[in-house]
């Protein structure tokens, strides 16, 4: 367990003084987008103690730090944590999945038109926490939302799209629309963002709030193709605590707000508009997903709340008023937005850490218990708020499972943190069987439909 040191980003878009003050310092002359705390070549967190880079501390000794399923993760970090602070929109974007980012790093290495797009060979998913009220972008909006957008804006060019968004199969559709957008000359672009700006959209779904985002884009990127497909995207606003998942196909863009963000170990970002960065309008044509995509904005239920996704690195938000003590399952990172905490391992190592000052935690810790009164966000790579057998109720008859699981229920939730080696070992191989034996894609369409019954949907 160490105290870790983060790397500050210093983007355009990025507010002076909300990570200073979380980290109860002065703000300076540059915005502080990013906070990063990880293991990525670019950018790796250092100990405080020893200076050490945690990508090094990992490769030295990927078992003691990652833990048996350090090959899975090619013994590397599979995250980087992050605090966002976002004074002005970010790109339009998009990230692929590990298929895409391999193929499109070959590219790069072979010197070919993708190389200005991909930084590494590994795909990109990411899940987002807002600590403040957050707004953003997520996927494309239904098909009839759409056309009733372009028939409220009037503009005979805007208009035209209405035949790609009639194809019979609405995918191929909105691609076609969106191709037809991106190829857009700068004059046109400027008549129909004037036309809708003139115009009375309260009729349609989108709300006095996106049209302020809407106007303050069109003044800085007046002629940019992005601002069309801004008006066909989703406009989420995330409450405190609110999360979402977003896979890698999703075009989505964060608009402002401050939030916790942990993605794959991977910096692959395809822009496709409203960004001075390079923008990549034809692979982002090839990546990205043109379902209508619908956010899933999950809250917290609990104090001690774990979010749900499908990806090998999971959040949980702790709102303590007490101790709380866990065992250890994978490499674990964890920051408090809210008041310092003293956090002690198995093997009696202690820590006060400040608030917005992150803390590693490797496998080799065996357990840990944190005092204090404090909101922390955990990243972990375990999987134990899978496996405690209450998301798998009422599922058993709809064919998530690949083959039968064993019975691990008291193995998972000892409440005896003092377990010895050979419990931990069957811990792990327990966790290991279990995850082989889910079909996880049929497991997330399954547990999204029973939400909907639950809620009466």
């Amino acid at each position: 367990m160490d105290l870790l040191a983060p790397n500050i980003q210093h983007y355009h878009w990025g507010d002076y003084s909300f990570i200073p003050e979380l980290q109860g310092r002065p703000k300076g002359d540059e915005p502080e987008a990013e906070l990063w705390v990880g293991a990525h070549p670019i950018s790796p967190s250092r100990t405080v103690e020893s200076n050490r880079g945690l990508d090094d501390i990992i490769s030295t000794d990927p078992h003691n730090t990652l833990g048996p399923q350090a090959s899975d993760f090619q013994n590397e970090l599979p995250f980087i944590m992050k605090i966002l602070a976002i004074r002005e929109p970010l790109s339009i974007q998009v990230h692929p999945n590990a298929q895409q980012a391999e193929e499109g790093f070959a590219s790069t290495q072979s010197g070919l038109t993708a190389a200005q797009s991909y930084s590494s060979p590994r795909g990109k998913e990411e899940i987002v926490c807002a600590l403040t009220e957050t707004d953003l972008k997520f996927g494309f909006r239904e098909v009839h939302e759409i056309h009733a957008i372009i028939d409220a804006a009037g503009h005979s060019d805007f208009y035209r799209l209405k035949e790609s968004l009639s194809r019979e199969t609405p995918t191929e559709g909105l691609k076609e629309a969106i191709q037809k957008i991106l190829s857009t000359d700068a004059d046109t672009i400027r008549s129909i963002t004037s036309t809708v700006l003139s115009s009375d959209m309260s009729t349609t779904v989108i709300n006095e709030k996106e049209m302020k985002y809407f106007t303050s884009l069109t003044e800085t990127y007046p002629d940019d193709p992005g601002l069309l497909l801004f008006l066909l995207m989703n406009f989420v606003t995330l409450e405190p605590g609110g999360f979402l998942y977003v896979s890698p196909g999703v075009t989505h863009a964060y608009l402002r707000g401050n939030v916790v963000e942990i993605t794959s170990n991977s910096d692959n970002v395809i822009r496709c508009g409203l960004t001075p960065k390079h923008v990549n309008a034809q692979e982002f044509l090839s990546l990205a997903s043109f379902a209508s995509e619908q956010p899933q904005v999950q809250k917290p239920k609990e104090p001690v709340h774990s979010y749900e996704s499908p990806t090998p690195f999971m959040l949980t938000r702790l709102d303590l008023d007490e101790e709380f003590e866990t065992a250890v399952q994978g490499p674990e990172i964890l920051i408090s937005t809210h008041n310092n905490f003293t956090i002690t391992n198995k093997l009696g190592n202690s820590f006060y850490v400040e608030q917005g000052h992150p803390v590693w935690v490797p496998y080799s810790d065996i357990s840990y218990k944190i005092t204090g009164n404090c909101l922390v966000f955990r990243c972990s790579t375990h999987l134990s708020t899978l496996f405690d057998g209450k998301h798998f109720k009422g599922l058993e008859a709809m064919s998530v499972r690949k083959k039968t699981p064993p019975v691990i229920d008291k193995v998972l939730r000892p409440d005896d943190f003092s377990f010895k080696e050979e419990y931990r070992k069957r811990l792990d191989a327990l966790r290991d069987e279990l995850r082989e034996s889910i079909d996880w894609n049929n497991y997330w369409k399954l547990r999204n439909h029973q939400k909907k019954e639950e809620n009466g949907g």
